[in-house]
């Protein structure tokens, strides 16, 4: 609300802008959340052949590895062929008689999977042990997808499911013949190849592929039942933690063969009779969707499914040869597209007479937005068919065809200010641009009639976008003011104001002077009105969650804070959390909270800890902190002890009698000299912290480390930084949590000639690669 009690509506979400199940010529991007014109096809609609696609379906998909080496099923030759490295191919993996490949994989962990004649084969690319097979009775492997973590996701067709399976075989070594009496483990591995974990798929669908979404969840796609005369694919959205989501519908396309993920809720579908892939958008729930626009042209028609891959650009397949998927760079928007009138505006009151228009949206040159309002007391009189259906009257903003407007329909102009809401960040977040991206605005009114007020309890917003088939007009927010202060009304004579109603007011022609003259004054009064509301709402400079970033270190010298040394967007929540560093100021707890703050939660996440030293009075032998009672202390598990070990104030191994021990440790000790020391050794552990920083944190987040814990440390308090420069090793380094810490893994790096030095970080090692013969063909790689 503003300073003069306007109110407005604002729509700036896809359901506002678009009717169930999508527009073929408009799109809500959800990305940057903005309306704009769809990609047309390149062709027309596909013309698709069930036996071809349910041929397509049987195929089985290549895969490719991180060197860009392949490998295929070779149905005439009756085996698995690689290639990539050299011209020709190589044999790497022939079935039993009378089994077939329909699906091979290459993992993250460097094991080929295939689905071999409904059983899993597991083949080790490093050759550490020989070909793996695991066979379920009642789970027949037919579509696999390769997980981050290791192992496979597995499709199930017969007995709709999938199956996560992890583990590996043991590797192969030379023959050990233990000595009886040794202890050893009752179970060899640990870890077998197996089925971790099941879940149950819709039997009235028949799933034909899948694909890795973001954040462990996967998108697969089905055919309905009587896919042959019913027409009609799917696609759902797995979570292990949700289960199976309800099914999308597609359109343009009957029975697409493949999927592939392309980030951003984007999937890529190839269909048969098509030169392009179909790309749809998954934003909002599920419903019937259209392709989105973006046009990503193929090779050719009838391409293979999508390539098996351990990177993020999906690959598709035709014969032998693989291509990346990519998309054309100049793209063919649609010339125009309209939207239906989404839900009504109820202003409540039949009296309320609508104000302002206003646009956050990009007009790029010979681009325009046309928006149509129409009102009612009825909302009857907005459906189709009504009995008294409401005329429509257009607002133009930008380069729109006017061949078909009124004469004097209103046309928007561009304002200089991103936003006309006081101190408010614009939706569009782009920079302004005169009359071309911003701001605009316009009178809402009705054009060629006698008064052009446009007065009713509900209103309807149509809104129509013209390109130039290059360029699309994008809308990100539009905003509608009512009811209006009219200054005519308010401050002048009875004399200027309207003296037209009812059937005189619609009559088509001019405007009447006094329609003209509340015009004009309008004009003063949308610079006053902008005025009004930034006095209004000056008190929201002054609160950190409202203030612009330009104030935020202004608002800050308010209460002595100087948050130049943070970055800018953290300013504004080390502003709102003063109050309670306040409170906590000098203590660990308030140090720890504004790291966190001004890092983006580095301590939250384990990168940064703050000790104070004197929970380090203690034998550093096998410590893991300090008095193990501690309940907050984050390194501590508690209070534990066995026979020949106390784990606790003393935490040593061995006789907890011995004197050297309590000469050196005992704060109760009363030997001459040797109190003396003890105390002097507690003594420079007093007043002291000590601040680990894992060696992965940026510089710049070091340094700002150090520039806060100065800042929020007590005077007379010592502050030392540390770095955390390896992971967790048992006798080396064992303060879990302190000057080590727990992280997965990394990859080991290969040796490079003459770059890698033998010892360090480079490991001599047999690389996962496809084609076996590439270990020669690579120069540079042992």
């Amino acid at each position: 609300m503003d300073a003069n009690g306007l109110n407005f509506w604002m729509l700036n979400t896809a359901a506002d802008w678009l009717p169930a199940g999508g527009s073929d010529v408009l799109y809500h991007c959800a990305q940057n959340g903005r309306l704009q014109l769809r990609s047309v096809r390149l062709g027309k609609a596909p013309v698709e052949d069930f036996a071809a696609a349910s041929a397509l379906v049987e195929t089985a998909p290549m895969t490719r590895d991180a060197f860009g080496n392949y490998a295929r099923w070779d149905a005439a030759a009756h085996n698995v062929v690689a290639g990539g490295s050299i011209p020709g191919e190589a044999v790497i993996y022939a079935p039993p008689a009378g089994q077939t490949v329909s699906d091979l994989a290459m993992g993250y962990d460097g094991v080929l999977y295939l689905a071999v004649g409904g059983t899993l084969v597991l083949v080790d690319r490093r050759n550490r042990w020989p070909n793996f097979t695991l066979a379920a009775a009642d789970f027949s492997f037919w579509r696999l997808l390769a997980l981050p973590a290791g192992g496979v996701l597995a499709l199930d067709r017969t007995t709709p499911q999938i199956g996560i399976v992890a583990g590996l075989p043991l590797q192969v070594e030379p023959a050990e013949a233990l000595a009886s009496g040794i202890l050893r483990s009752c179970q060899a591995n640990p870890d077998p190849p197996q089925i971790v974990r099941r879940h149950a798929l819709a039997a009235t669908e028949a799933f034909i592929a899948f694909t890795a979404m973001a954040a462990g969840r996967i998108c697969l796609l089905s055919w309905g039942a009587a896919a042959a005369t019913n027409k009609s694919a799917f696609v759902r959205v797995f979570d292990q933690t949700t289960g199976l989501s309800n099914p999308w519908t597609l359109t343009e396309t009957a029975f697409p063969y493949a999927i592939a993920w392309l980030g951003e809720r984007r999937f890529a579908i190839l269909a048969t009779g098509l030169k392009e892939a179909l790309i749809y958008d998954l934003e909002g729930a599920p419903a019937t969707v259209v392709p989105a626009g973006d046009t990503y042209v193929l090779a050719g028609t009838n391409a293979g499914p999508f390539v098996h891959g351990v990177d993020a650009t999906p690959y598709y397949s035709r014969g032998s040869s693989i291509f990346p998927l990519l998309p054309l760079s100049l793209n063919s928007f649609a010339p125009s597209g309209t939207t239906t009138a989404p839900n009504l505006i109820d202003s409540g009151s039949a009296q309320t007479t609508w104000h302002r228009l206003f646009l956050e949206a990009i007009l790029p040159p010979r681009c325009g937005i046309l928006v149509s309002l129409a009102v009612s007391d009825d909302a009857a009189d907005f459906a189709a068919g009504a009995t008294s259906p409401v005329t429509w009257y257009p607002h133009a903003f930008g380069a729109v065809a006017a061949d078909a407007l009124p004469a004097g329909t209103p046309a928007g102009v561009w304002l200089s200010t991103p936003s006309e809401v006081p101190f408010a960040r614009p939706l569009l977040d782009d920079a302004p641009i005169a009359d071309r991206q911003g701001l605009f605005m316009a009178l809402v009114q009705r054009a060629d009639v006698a008064v052009r007020n446009l007065t009713g309890r509900y209103l309807g917003i149509q809104v129509r976008l013209d390109g130039d088939r290059r360029n699309t007009p994008e809308i990100a927010a539009l905003r509608v003011y009512a009811s209006r202060f009219s200054y005519v009304g308010h401050y002048l004579p009875e004399l200027y104001r309207e003296n037209r109603f009812g059937s005189d007011a619609d009559r088509a022609g001019p405007s009447t002077h006094r329609d003209f003259f509340e015009r004009f004054v309008n004009l003063f009064e949308a610079q006053m009105t902008r005025i009004e509301d930034g006095v209004a709402n000056a008190y929201l400079l002054t609160r950190p969650e409202s203030a612009p970033d330009d104030a935020l270190d202004w608002l800050g010298s308010w209460i002595g804070i100087d948050a130049a040394g943070y970055p800018p967007d953290r300013r504004r929540a080390r502003l709102q959390a003063a109050p309670e560093l306040h409170r906590r100021r000098g203590t660990v707890d308030g140090i720890v909270k504004a790291l966190d703050i001004a890092t983006d939660g580095l301590c939250a996440r384990g990168a940064v800890l703050v000790v104070e030293n004197f929970r380090l009075r203690h034998i550093f032998a096998t410590i893991l902190g300090a008095d193990l009672a501690i309940a907050n202390d984050p390194l501590l598990p508690g209070y534990s002890g066995s026979s020949n070990s106390f784990v606790g104030d003393t935490l040593f191994l061995g006789d907890p009698r011995n004197p050297d021990v309590l000469a050196l440790f005992a704060t109760a000790m009363e030997l001459p000299g040797e109190q003396a020391e003890v105390q002097q050794f507690l003594d420079t552990l007093a007043y002291r912290i000590t601040v680990f920083i894992h060696n992965q944190v940026e510089a710049v987040d070091v340094s700002l480390v150090q520039r806060i814990v100065e800042y929020e440390k007590p005077a007379h308090v010592a502050a030392t930084f540390q770095l955390a420069a390896q992971p967790f090793m048992i006798g080396l380094a064992s303060l879990l949590g302190v000057d080590t810490y727990l992280a997965p893994e990394p990859p080991p790096d290969p040796i490079v000639v003459d770059v890698s030095q033998v010892g360090r970080y480079g490991l001599v090692q047999h690389l996962p690669s496809l084609d076996p013969r590439w270990d020669n063909g690579a120069a540079n790689v042992v």
